[in-house]
């Protein structure tokens, strides 16, 4: 088990005061509204700390195996171009995507009232020749 420090202990330790050990901590991190909120640089002593035990154990609550990579990628002008016309595009497509989908749905409706009713005519026409 590891040893427990009180922020006064600490500052023995360290010969310096009590407010500053605290001060210093809270640059690390702060608890709001019973939550803590941690800063920069307390995640990456987390993760060194963490992470370097074993990183190939890392897992979640739901022991899930974990792996984070950052991914940057890099476009050139014209690529760059093509993509923020494709963002800005998106909006209006979706629209006529969703249009193009109610109008096929209204169409297939349709296409089942002229069936019926091709079927009904049949069925008159078979009557009226007296075919069963």
């Amino acid at each position: 088990m590891e040893n427990k420090y009180t922020s006064k202990e600490v500052a023995e330790i360290l010969n310096v005061s009590d407010k500053s050990v605290r001060r210093y901590l809270n640059s690390y991190f702060s608890i709001e509204n019973g939550a803590y909120q941690v800063f920069e640089k307390m995640l990456n002593i987390l993760k060194n700390d963490y992470l370097g035990q074993s990183a190939d154990n890392l897992q979640t609550g739901s022991n899930t195996d974990v792996q984070e990579f950052e991914r940057v990628e890099y476009f050139t002008n014209e690529e760059y171009e093509e993509f923020h016309k494709r963002l800005v595009e998106y909006p209006t497509l979706k629209e006529q995507l969703d249009y193009h989908r109610k109008s096929s749905e209204s169409h297939n409706k349709q296409m089942e009232v002229i069936l019926r009713i091709m079927e009904q005519r049949n069925f008159i026409e078979a009557k009226g020749k007296k075919i069963e």
